[in-house]
């Protein structure tokens, strides 16, 4: 181990500082790294993250303090520790059903004077019974084959009772519906078994199987490993330390560039062009005041005035003739 340390920390090697993409690793000796990489990872099990809790009960996660059990409770919390309303009386419920929407009216008793009270005409006109009209007919076929009825039961007629034997197609119709020959019935939920394999005894495989699988808590080792002398003596072949060889960066590579960016000298003495100063210029336009303002919006031109007028225009000109609304 010690020709393995002594290869990497060579000073043709230096140390494990890297660039990849941009990131750069922390400077770090091949020895170092590799001692604090052999250090054992620390075991959790004896740290704690709270009080032990036990399900089950009333207790609390955490202990109230005298201040907490002493204190006297407020107005307003005393109001928010009322039970809840018990809306399912019959008397909390009459309100209810009489002026809620959707629901049947309930039965009131009347009042005395309601009882006493002679009713009018129009009430007792209003209490009648509707009649039924002296030519009413029922919608016998209506209720027969309408759709989403129940089909009514009909007497059999003295014509079909006094056939003598159904026809062949009827025999045919008339039988069941046989069950196929591949047809098993629903097998039930509880399956007994057989009094065989009550009385058969597992083999040791099955056993040895049906033992619930044993989970040690560790450590499982010692979490320092003895290094035996064959192995500090020990020299590293050549795929060893061809392997233990840090890759290198590629030829061309090129690491990010700056984010300020350093103008050239070129740059600085170069002179526009007479084209970049023409496109580098802004933009002048004039005012809509002076765009709109034209002294001869509303001069007739001398053309427009010798010219002659067409037939069409003429007739368009006319005014248009209406009815004069009679007396």
């Amino acid at each position: 181990l010690d020709n393995i340390y002594k290869d990497l920390c060579s000073p043709d090697r230096g140390s494990h500082s890297r660039v990849y993409a941009g990131r750069t690793t922390v400077a770090m000796p091949a020895k170092e790294r590799i001692n604090t990489l052999a250090k054992p990872k620390l075991s959790r099990s004896g740290l704690s993250y709270g009080p032990t809790l036990s399900w089950g009960n009333q207790r609390p996660m955490w202990e109230l303090t005298n201040g907490a059990l002493n204190a006297q409770p407020t107005d307003r919390l005393l109001s928010l520790s009322q039970p809840k309303r018990n809306f399912s009386t019959t008397e909390d419920l009459k309100p209810q059903w009489e002026f809620s929407c959707g629901r049947q009216s309930p039965i009131i008793q009347p009042s005395k004077g309601a009882v006493k009270a002679a009713c009018t005409d129009r009430i007792l006109q209003l209490a009648q019974p509707k009649r039924c009209l002296q030519d009413l007919t029922e919608n016998r076929p209506a209720y027969e084959f309408s759709c989403g009825r129940s089909s009514p039961i009909q007497m059999t007629s003295k014509a079909a009772t006094k056939l003598a034997a159904a026809s062949e197609r009827t025999a045919t119709l008339a039988k069941p519906k046989r069950t196929p020959s591949d047809y098993e019935e629903s097998r039930e939920v509880q399956s007994i078994p057989t009094s065989a394999a009550r009385n058969t005894r597992p083999s040791e495989r099955i056993e040895a199987l049906a033992e619930a699988k044993k989970q040690p808590s560790g450590p499982f080792r010692e979490p320092d490993w003895p290094v035996s002398k064959k192995a500090m003596k020990a020299q590293p072949s050549e795929r060893i330390r061809e392997l233990s060889r840090s890759k290198g960066l590629v030829e061309g590579f090129q690491g990010n560039r700056d984010v300020q960016w350093s103008v050239s000298k070129s740059a600085k003495q170069a002179v526009a062009t007479r084209r970049i100063e023409e496109l580098s210029g802004p933009i002048t336009r004039q005012s809509m005041d002076n765009v709109q303002f034209n002294l001869d919006a509303f001069k007739v031109s001398e053309a427009a005035l010798k010219s002659g007028i067409t037939t069409r225009i003429e007739e368009l000109a006319q005014p248009v003739k209406r009815g004069l609304p009679t007396k």
